[in-house]
């Protein structure tokens, strides 16, 4: 699913009809606990770390996996990040 579609069932109350479903509700539910939540899509482009651990996770075995450190590729896009470097995606 797209993140924007996510942003919109998220913040319209659309239905869904799949199972990233339940996890959206969850979500929605869970921003009433906040004082303040604010939604915003970024385009790939404009986050390389996050597109990078998306590309890990999906290459990685189902369940949960929790990271002591940055992994190592992605330390050259945090400290481009850092220093305000742009990166292309593919």
């Amino acid at each position: 699913m797209d993140s924007l579609v996510a942003i919109r069932f998220i913040i319209e109350k659309r239905e869904l009809d799949n199972l990233s479903a339940a996890i959206l509700m969850d979500i929605r539910s869970l921003m009433f606990e906040f004082e303040e939540c604010i939604l915003q899509h970024v385009l790939q482009q404009g986050n390389v770390a996050a597109d990078f651990l998306a590309s890990l996770g999906h290459s990685s075995p189902p369940g949960i996996s929790l990271l002591d450190s940055p992994p190592t590729g992605l330390w050259p896009i945090l400290t481009g990040d850092q220093l305000g470097v742009s990166f292309l995606c593919f």
